[in-house]
């Protein structure tokens, strides 16, 4: 097969002969070349080219259909992803494609195109439309009736779920007459991912109507929307925010929402207080009404080692571990230790150390995930042993379905932490493009207060980065294995 480079080199060389050569690269039957052929027209930018790989979001491979979603936010008008090629397609997964790829384009929108698919009988696809309108508005790119496109998504946030938490926050990037009352809405539900988006929308724009709202949900019974809240109140920090961080510090419990906390306020005070509040009282006594965080890194909590997992400290009392079973599990490292065998020893020291009080689930995947429990089980006495014997037991084989299996986690609400175990490159399933892949993961965990901490076994720089990329965003951590 041609690589990658010489294609490019390909794009100085007449325009039909190029597109001719791609063209019919796309129709072989290789993956791979396909992939690579969109890739090259991509880079042609052309609507010519883009033409040719429209029809590829519908190809049944995910590293194919990944690249063409990756490569067609390039294009200059939306007007194609309107019509039976994109969000009018009987094909429920090129709609969705279209519904996302939308959002990362730069030409300006009308905003009603997108809003008038909004529905509730196709959730999937219509979180995906708000979570585009609601980029698209922040970066000033919706046109045309915004009035009526806030109220189609004023009624949208009734939806619930994913969808409804995606429209709340769509909503305060418009700026809709909507959002007061809708907020009022969401905070009163018993649906956790509803009231995350409230306090995120609250917190964005932090009105002095916003206060009582924040401080409400600061202290709400879910711990995913108080992670939420924190992580926003991040964005716009001023002194009432940093006393209100200094009194959820001394009251909150779960480990990932006290760090991310004291992360906050090392951050914006450039001082290494721990724990205890009375110190972090002093400092803010001593800040004016109009103070303001000098521009700094934040500064990483060290988290005790009571546990770890391949050298990565794990502070969750509800975790669910993702171990990635594909082919390159059983490479050969040094001494002929193989990566299963480590990942076996790690795993098996991780699990006999969680207390008691720890609620834990392991997913195993290859060309499909396999969940050890449906949901978290406490570790009572035997859990961790039963748990091993049937990791031990499993002989998986095939490609690896990191998104599918990272789904299948998310759907336990109370899941707050993700641990994965791979080698970084996914290779089944329908999403292949790991930047991509990170983007969509981190909007699925964004309302649950969910963060993504992975280990990496031989991975390439690239990939470090990428995973780097995904467990920073999420508010996790990535670590690098070396068994050469």
């Amino acid at each position: 097969m041609t690589s990658w480079f010489l294609l490019v080199a390909c794009l100085s060389v007449a325009s039909d002969g190029v597109m001719g050569e791609l063209s019919g690269r796309l129709e072989s039957r290789s993956a791979a070349t396909r992939r690579v052929a969109i890739r090259a027209l991509g880079e042609l930018d052309s609507k010519e080219a883009y033409e040719l790989i429209l029809p590829h979001l519908a190809d049944e491979d995910g590293e194919v259909a990944d690249e063409a979603q990756w490569q067609l936010s390039g294009m200059k008008s939306p007007d194609l992803f309107f019509g039976r090629g994109g969000l009018r397609s009987s094909d429920a997964w090129v709609r969705l494609r279209a519904a996302e790829l939308l959002g990362r384009m730069s030409c300006s929108i009308e905003a009603r195109a997108l809003s008038r698919h909004l529905s509730r009988r196709s959730a999937d696809q219509s979180a995906a439309l708000l979570w585009s309108l609601e980029r698209l508005a922040r970066g000033d790119l919706l046109c045309g009736d915004l009035e009526g496109c806030g109220k189609e998504v004023a009624r949208a946030v009734r939806y619930g779920g994913q969808a409804g938490a995606s429209a709340l926050l769509c909503l305060e990037a418009l700026g809709g007459s909507e959002l007061n009352e809708e907020l009022e809405w969401a905070t009163k539900r018993g649906d956790p991912l509803l009231r995350a988006a409230a306090a995120e929308a609250s917190a964005r724009r932090s009105d002095q109507k916003d206060w009582g709202r924040i401080e409400s949900l600061a202290c709400d019974e879910d711990p995913g929307v108080r992670r939420v809240l924190v992580n926003t109140l991040a964005l716009k920090p001023d002194l009432r925010k940093v006393n209100l961080l200094i009194d959820r510090l001394e009251a909150e419990e779960i480990p990932p929402v006290r760090e991310r906390i004291l992360a906050l306020l090392r951050a914006w005070s450039g001082t290494r207080h721990r724990y205890d509040p009375r110190p972090w009282r002093d400092w803010a006594r001593s800040l004016s009404d109009e103070w303001r965080p000098v521009e700094s890194d934040e500064v990483e909590v060290e988290v005790p080692m009571t546990r770890s997992f391949a050298g990565l400290p794990v502070s969750s009392s509800r975790l669910c571990v993702l171990v990635d079973l594909s082919g390159s599990i059983r490479t050969e490292m040094r001494d002929g230790v193989t990566r299963r065998d480590y990942v076996e020893s790690e795993l098996e020291g991780l699990l006999m150390r969680l207390p008691e009080s720890a609620r834990f689930n392991l997913i195993a995947f290859s060309d499909d995930p396999h969940p050890w429990r449906s949901a978290l089980e406490f570790n009572r006495r035997g859990s961790a042993a039963d748990a091993m014997k049937w990791f031990l037991r499993l002989s998986l084989r095939g490609k690896g379905d990191l998104f599918s299996a990272a789904e299948l986690a998310l759907t336990d609400p109370e899941v707050d932490t993700l641990l994965v175990f791979t080698d970084g490159v996914p290779t089944g399933g329908r999403r292949w493009r790991l930047n991509l892949m990170g983007q969509l993961l981190e909007q699925e965990c964004r309302f649950r207060g969910v963060s993504i901490d992975s280990i990496l076994v031989g991975a390439s720089p690239r990939t470090v980065t990428a995973w780097e990329e995904i467990s920073a965003r999420t508010g996790g951590r990535s670590v690098q294995v070396s068994l050469e």
